[in-house]
């Protein structure tokens, strides 16, 4: 492993399992797993698009900078990020100078299928909102320190190679 790893940030659209293989890796590591947008709604006793249409974008924004700010502290924590969280370039210093970022990348038709399969996602015309959201992303999602496709690729499968490679990091 990593000499002197702290925290694991994993990165990527909505869909591409950061809570799922996040839980599995941090079990495995026996490491306290967190899902940023759990946390928010656990503090705020409300679901996301509650928070996000009372607060506002901007408040959710603050709320989630704080937090993952303040927990960023700890160690030995894997993290699933919000997809927007690198956008916001003093959130993605945050992750990067507390841990190592792991972008979980899947293709856009795989995105669809399983986003199709979430109920708490918005019935959108998901083609369209998957490729516009991947075109911007994908610039930020790149300067991740490691990346993994996770089509057709079980949880299990993706989490032994995460700890594949960060065992062979520096």
């Amino acid at each position: 492993m990593k000499l002197g790893l702290r925290n694991i940030y994993l990165i990527g659209m909505n869909g591409v399992g950061k809570s799922t293989i996040g839980k599995i890796l941090a079990n495995h590591l026996h490491w306290a797993f967190v899902d940023i947008n759990q946390t928010i709604e656990a503090i705020y006793n409300r679901p996301l698009q509650e928070i996000f249409d009372t607060f506002g974008e901007e408040s959710f924004k603050n709320m989630e900078t704080t937090i993952l700010r303040e927990l960023s502290q700890g160690e030995h924590q894997v993290f699933a990020s919000n997809c927007d969280s690198v956008l916001d370039t003093m959130k993605f210093e945050t992750m990067k100078n507390s841990g190592v970022t792991i972008w979980l990348e899947a293709s856009p038709n795989i995105l669809i299928e399983r986003l199709k399969k979430m109920k708490d996602f918005p019935d959108k015309d998901l083609e369209s909102f998957i490729k516009q959201k991947l075109e911007y992303r994908n610039l930020f999602f790149q300067q991740a320190d490691l990346r993994l496709n996770t089509d057709r690729t079980s949880p299990e499968t993706i989490t032994k190679k995460i700890i594949i490679a960060l065992k062979q990091m520096p």
